[in-house]
């Protein structure tokens, strides 16, 4: 799943003609390092709309200033692999760094203690621009 989706963000970075919008749907995360260094590829693009799931490491991009979340996407939390305390909460706070407000807070505090899996806590792209304003919320026809 991330290799198709590094293939596509490849393809629309390569041709500069191409329609920059890249579309972000059934995601379920990966790496933090190659999360990171895709948010910095996706930054550079003229949208990215975060359509369906959006799970783990995938959450990061919702804070891209040239992202908008559909309001009935699914977006999902919890802390990073592997469970060694010191590398844990490296990557963690790597992660927590790109959220803000409510949703930083609640990561730090609750959400990054939940192994993944079954243990994830799962809210909608509406619920997540409740909890921080500064998400965009994508219109239909965006």
């Amino acid at each position: 799943m991330i290799a198709r989706a590094a293939i596509l963000a490849f393809l629309v970075l390569a041709d500069p003609g191409a329609a920059e919008t890249v579309t972000i749907r059934n995601d379920g995360g990966g790496n933090v390092t190659a999360y990171i260094e895709r948010r910095a590829q996706l930054a550079r693009v003229d949208s990215v709309r975060i359509a369906g799931k959006c799970l783990s490491s995938c959450t990061i991009f919702t804070t891209l200033p040239n992202a908008c979340v559909m309001p009935r996407a699914v977006i999902g939390f919890h802390g990073t692999l592997p469970r060694v305390p010191f590398i844990q909460m490296q990557l963690d706070m790597r992660l927590g760094d790109f959220y803000r407000g409510e949703v930083r807070r609640r990561y730090a505090a609750e959400w990054r203690h939940l192994r993944g899996g079954n243990e994830m806590h799962v809210i909608s792209g509406r619920e997540l621009a409740r909890l921080d304003p500064e998400v965009r919320l994508c219109r239909k026809r965006q």
